[in-house]
């Protein structure tokens, strides 16, 4: 798989910094080049070519409005994904980006799971990765002595690895994306894959779109909480009928962190 290549756009080395730790942190495959105005940006975006941009709004020199506009009135970059990050949050904000051509709009501050869920949403809708290469993507280290958490913190098992579908824990579970969380029932769970049952209401993930499942199992006295990341493979209506109120979602799971795939590994068994 090719080195998926991010420019990150803030007057803000704090900020800049703490793009590129979050986003090397989930994803080592993802290069991020940083640039302190849209100026910089202009530059490099002359000579080099970017998978997504993510830029501020307020900026000296050129602000992050002035370069979305830049980007696209080039010929060659007219199609280039392009998230505006920015503490401007209020509604005339997101319309004026919309209008420029922003492609999706995250506001400070933002939390891991925001960042992590547009910037992977958005490589999958421009094609630069597919649902398999996020498969694929992530923490690659395995855990020795770990049992099954092997699986997911490690590489892919063989099918005489897998373990039988099961029933999910009985207690708590939700799916959020970009920040908004449903209420779901765990049908199945394994360690590659989870299927879900909730409520047909709007803002749902769609096919291909990253999520979180949290599970709350285990001792009741001493529960154990833990959220493990996915994308939606299969969406089916709950009742073989146009007007059903409910849906099933099959999640795939993909390499957790360590200590996520530990947790994982324990609530399952």
């Amino acid at each position: 798989m090719k080195t998926i290549r991010l420019l990150t756009v803030d007057d803000s080395k704090f900020n800049r910094d703490l793009v590129i730790k979050t986003l090397r942190h989930e994803y080592p495959e993802i290069e991020v080049t940083e640039a302190p105005n849209g100026r910089r940006a202009q530059q490099l975006l002359k000579s080099h070519s970017y998978d997504l941009v993510l830029c501020d709004w307020e900026m000296p020199e050129m602000d992050g409005i002035e370069l979305l506009k830049w980007v696209r009135s080039e010929e060659n970059l007219k199609e280039q994904p392009f998230i505006m990050v920015t503490s401007l949050d209020k509604k005339e904000h997101v319309v004026t980006a919309l209008k420029a051509g922003v492609n999706d709009y995250i506001a400070k501050p933002f939390s891991t799971d925001q960042l992590v869920s547009k910037v992977v949403k958005q490589l999958l809708q421009s094609k630069v990765i597919t649902t398999k290469d996020l498969a694929g993507m992530g923490y690659k280290p395995r855990i020795s002595g770990a049992g099954g958490a092997e699986l997911l913190a490690g590489a892919g098992s063989t099918p005489e690895a897998s373990p039988k579908k099961s029933k999910g824990p009985n207690q708590r579970a939700l799916i959020w994306s970009t920040g908004d969380k449903y209420p779901v029932t765990l049908k199945e769970l394994t360690l590659q894959e989870a299927v879900v049952l909730t409520k047909r209401v709007e803002g749902l993930p769609n096919l291909g779109e990253p999520v979180h499942l949290g599970l709350i199992g285990g001792d009741e006295e001493d529960p154990i909480r833990v959220a493990v990341k996915g994308f939606v493979t299969l969406l089916q209506l709950g009742e073989k009928k146009p007007d059903a109120k409910s849906q099933l979602m099959r999640i795939q799971l993909i390499k957790q962190n360590p200590e996520t795939a530990s947790l994982f590994s324990q609530l399952l068994s």
